[in-house]
């Protein structure tokens, strides 16, 4: 029995559908073309077909919509089948940003197990193989109001006595390779692809990330992840993996579904105001709490800690 899974975007939505693919059988994964190569890493999925670009699957049993978007629905229509569609939650999510009230919904991979009729696997959904001796740095994001100010990934990097990887996607070369070049021994990385980037999370020991989709990476690959959430939360329930989230208690949060290009009110003072201290605790707390026998966290001589 062939279930085809329909998620289009983002590289994060993708990347969580593979709590629930694995309990499905054999699955055609639909999806952008740009995420071809991320749907192919999950559990159970035999074949991607690459929306737009690649011809339909002839024949499929069931049909599970993870997008529910009017393109999808159609699309699910078209496959034939049987068709569950995830509970997008829209207008709970909407008021929590306009005004900032009701409960959260439910995690992301809750919603999709729920459409899906499987329990939600525990990650590493995506297999990575290394010795996990690095710190991973994800700076990058979509959209300005997620990132971090550079300046203070600089500062973490340069406290950890570990090895240091800074991470990023295409564009994001000079903002990657200027917080490598500030931080001594630093390796920096960015690809179109994932396979280089496979390759360093499994030298992940532990990721800082902001709200993006290598947060979501790293999470699946199973590296325990501080995340950084600054107009979104971590309590609108997409960030489910095992770390930290590391955030300011503010009235004007969350101000976005999903970021934007400048702060509604002007002073950003969600991630501006978001220390390099708060970070530490929370990378050492994981460092601890890890019970790892080789102690990498800790200030390199002659660094302020």
């Amino acid at each position: 029995m062939t279930t085809a899974v329909l998620r289009f975007s983002s590289l994060g939505d993708v990347l969580l559908c593979g709590a629930v693919t694995g309990g499905l059988g054999p699955v055609t994964f639909l999806t952008h073309p740009r995420y071809k190569a991320a749907a192919a890493l999950l559990p159970g999925v035999v074949s991607v077909v690459g929306y737009g670009e690649d011809p339909l699957p002839s024949r499929v049993d069931r049909v599970v919509d993870l997008h529910a978007s009017p393109r999808s629905r159609l699309l699910a229509r078209r496959l034939g089948g049987p068709v569950s569609t995830v509970e997008r939650y829209d207008l709970r999510r909407r008021l929590r940003v306009w005004l900032k009230m009701g409960a959260p919904p439910p995690s992301v991979v809750e919603r999709y197990a729920a459409a899906a009729g499987v329990g939600p696997a525990v990650a590493p959904w995506i297999r990575v193989e290394g010795p996990g001796d690095a710190l991973l740095l994800c700076p990058g994001a979509a959209h300005a109001t997620k990132r971090w100010p550079a300046d203070r990934w600089v500062e973490l990097g340069r406290r950890y006595a570990g090895a240091v990887i800074v991470l990023g996607g295409p564009g994001e070369e000079g903002l990657v390779g200027g917080i490598a070049a500030e931080i001594p021994g630093a390796e920096s990385l960015c690809e179109a692809g994932l396979t280089r980037t496979l390759q360093a999370l499994g030298r992940g020991r532990v990721a800082v990330s902001g709200d993006s989709g290598l947060m979501h990476l790293c999470g699946a690959a199973g590296v325990p992840v501080v995340g950084l959430f600054g107009p979104t939360t971590s309590a609108d329930g997409f960030f489910v993996h095992a770390g930290l989230a590391v955030e300011r208690s503010l009235p004007c949060r969350p101000c976005s579904r999903f970021g934007g290009a400048v702060c509604p009110i002007g002073d950003h003072a969600c991630l501006e105001g978001l220390s390099v201290e708060a970070v530490w605790a929370a990378l050492c707390r994981i460092e601890a709490d890890g019970g790892s026998s080789a102690p990498l966290v800790h200030p390199r001589p002659g660094r302020e800690a």
